[in-house]
């Protein structure tokens, strides 16, 4: 009996996930594209056959990021909360990294976000789904969501029950999605906290803000203790970079120096002509 549930409720889903990418077939065909259905199962890319732990595909992380994770990447069907500055930018870079070149990629709960960001991150928008994850059919656009693609970022916009986000891991992991959620209701295999450590590009009264020095913890599965790392962000391409050796934790927030000071003024002694 509860394997012929299973089933059913399997179908049902499925059914739900098919009625959803045809609509999003036809949608794509008035603009003159097309969805390759085989390409939604995800497809998790082993970092290295040496790098196998018999625990699950290994996914690949931001470089400068790499010494927060054990085995320096994620395993497929996990989950990673990120709490603190730039969530959305750091979110975004976890993703890309993770996806890969094969792999799709669904997020929800960023209704700010458009596509020229997601492709300024490095997201492919031929394997990209933005859900509006609201209203009654929460619950299934994401349990669909969980079921059908390699990456599912859920955004700070998104508010989850915690029930729904206890679900979600259990369907994750059967499928081995990787869950990245800015602040979830619940814990995660991992948690990522970044903290502000100052901005770049000011000079002396002027200029402009480009660069954001951020300093992030990690905790959890697999980890004694918590690890951390600087980096910086964002770059031209809207990737993470690793903050170069012997940076002082201030130099990111400070303007220039002055090379050359102004000789201290000295007083000339008066002269009392004749006459």
């Amino acid at each position: 009996m509860g394997t012929a549930l299973q089933i059913e409720d399997r179908e049902e889903r499925l059914s739900r996930a098919r009625a959803a990418l045809g609509a999003a077939e036809r949608s794509a065909a008035r603009w003159g594209g097309r969805i390759d259905r085989t390409a939604l199962q995800p497809s998790a890319r082993p970092v290295s056959e040496a790098e196998g732990d018999g625990l699950g595909a290994r996914l690949s992380v931001p470089g400068p990021l790499r010494t927060l994770f054990p085995r320096g990447s994620l395993r497929a069907g996990s989950s990673v909360a990120l709490e603190g500055a730039a969530s959305t930018s750091l979110l975004l870079s976890l993703a890309v990294a993770a996806a890969g070149e094969d792999s799709w990629c669904a997020i929800a709960g960023m209704p700010d976000l458009g596509l020229r960001s997601a492709m300024d991150a490095g997201l492919d928008p031929c394997r990209l789904a933005l859900a509006a994850a609201d209203g009654e059919q929460r619950p299934q656009v994401l349990s669909a969501l969980a079921d059908g693609v390699g990456v599912l970022v859920l955004g700070p916009d998104l508010d989850l029950a915690p029930a729904l986000w206890r679900s979600l891991l259990g369907r994750a992991r059967t499928a081995d999605t990787l869950v990245l959620a800015a602040a979830p209701p619940g814990r995660a295999d991992l948690t990522l906290r970044s903290t502000a450590r100052g901005w770049s590009g000011l000079g002396q009264g002027s200029g402009r803000l480009r660069r954001r020095r951020l300093e992030i913890t990690a905790e959890g599965r697999g980890i004694a203790g918590h690890r951390s790392a600087e980096v910086l962000l964002p770059q031209v391409d809207g990737m993470l970079a690793a903050v170069p050796a012997g940076a002082s934790a201030g130099a990111a927030a400070r303007p220039a120096a002055v090379s050359e000071r102004r000789p201290a003024m000295q007083l000339l002694p008066s002269v009392r002509r004749a006459g």
